[in-house]
């Protein structure tokens, strides 16, 4: 759905749900988020990511309260709750609904009291593909908390706030990366994320010549969590035994040069292999940055290409039907690179492709793929956006039920 119309809808609801007082309706836009290089296993190990905002969307509309209540809608859903925001908590039957509540929680004991607060939520964000839906939720939310409030976060905080949301409120994984990326993003560019510092670099993207293909291989395995966990604990374990040789590493994003050449020698072969998928990751992700200053686009394909076949074969975080996946979209005539994001076992690829042919490439990989897998899969084509944003309402108009 094109933008504009979006806005207009989630203005439109919410004018028919809460009436129409003649204050400001404060509407907010959070983008989707692709994964380039990078992602968990480098955020794991305090390293970097190249991250865009992709062109779908979460808008949020809403207006400050005066009783401590927060009454939210959800168009995609068709479900409103009304929840207390001096006893809000994490319910399971809520659903959605506990992103937003999550952020008003942690918002709250900013000591940046809102009073209360009344939304409307709508968004085309594809759910469980990997494009960061909770996260544009949560962002779009937290945004609109600064706006209606007296005292606003900065970008680092909020987007941290953020974070909070999934690894604590909900008590579910969470990252980092995806609320900085949905934040911090610019349009026609790429945003590097140092999970250390979570100050943002800027890289140019040719939109014009190249776009960003997501394609889904409509697979997730059932022990993709536990999987992604065990190598999260071998990163721990890793770390100690690199210490051994290079003891003044804080972490494995340390880890590099020489010195790695060499202690990596000591290490068996098996976990090596693991080890080998951060580091040299994080030096793909730093490698981008200069091709694309340069306008290097088929150098930089070649990069995502070496970024999923490390995670193929050195993290061994792929199955059967992405493998297939990615042969498809590497046939293709006008694709420069592709790799998998999210952690594994299952998901999406991001594939860099040509711009005069990506229909092409768009029909062709549906049929291979169901041909060979009979999994239609779903296909979308982004250009890097803005990160989220107050963008102006439209012209108010009552909706009609």
């Amino acid at each position: 759905m094109p933008l504009e119309e979006l806005v207009k809808k989630a203005q439109a609801t919410f004018i028919h749900q809460y009436g129409d007082s003649g204050r400001k309706i404060t509407m907010v836009v959070a983008p989707s988020r692709l994964t380039l290089l990078g992602g968990e296993y480098t955020e794991a190990v305090d390293g970097f990511s190249l991250l865009a905002a992709g062109n779908h969307s979460v808008v949020v509309a809403a207006q400050r309260r005066a009783d401590k209540m927060a009454f939210i809608h959800s168009l995609n859903y068709d479900e409103k709750i009304k929840v207390s925001l001096t006893t809000l908590k994490f319910d399971r039957g809520d659903g959605w609904a506990n992103f937003p509540k999550g952020v008003l929680y942690f918002y709250e004991r900013t000591g940046r009291k809102l009073e209360g607060i009344q939304m409307v939520l709508a968004g085309d964000v594809p759910e469980g593909i990997g494009l960061g839906t909770s996260a544009a939720i949560t962002v779009a939310t937290a945004v609109a908390c600064n706006e209606l409030g007296n005292n606003p976060l900065d970008d680092a905080t909020l987007t941290k706030l953020c974070h909070r949301v999934e690894s604590q409120f909900m008590t579910s994984r969470g990252d980092y990366f995806s609320p900085y990326a949905i934040k911090f993003a610019k349009k026609d560019q790429l945003v590097l994320f140092d999970a250390r510092t979570f100050k943002p670099e800027y890289m140019p993207f040719d939109s014009k010549n190249y776009k960003l293909v997501v394609v889904d291989s409509g697979v997730r395995k059932k022990e993709r969590e536990d999987e992604f966990k065990k190598r999260l604990e071998l990163f721990n374990q890793l770390l100690a035994e690199i210490r051994k040789f290079v003891p003044k590493v804080i972490s494995l994003r340390d880890v590099g040069g020489e010195a790695y050449e060499m202690a990596r020698k000591n290490i068996d072969i098996i976990l090596r292999k693991r080890l080998d998928h951060v580091v040299y990751e994080n030096q793909r992700v730093k490698k981008a940055k200069d091709l694309l200053i340069k306008g290097d686009y088929e150098s930089f394909g070649q990069l995502l290409n070496e970024s999923h076949d490390s995670l193929a074969d050195k993290l061994k975080a792929t199955c059967q039907e992405v493998d297939i996946l990615t042969r498809v979209v590497r046939n293709q005539p006008g694709c420069l690179g592709s790799r998998m994001m999210g952690i594994g076992w299952g998901g999406s690829l991001v594939c860099l492709v040509k711009a005069d042919a990506t229909p092409t490439f768009v029909d062709r990989v549906r049929g291979d793929y169901k041909k060979q897998v009979n999994i239609a899969p779903q296909v979308y084509v982004n250009e890097p956006q803005e990160g989220t944003r107050e963008v102006e309402a439209p012209v108010a108009t009552p909706a009609t039920s």
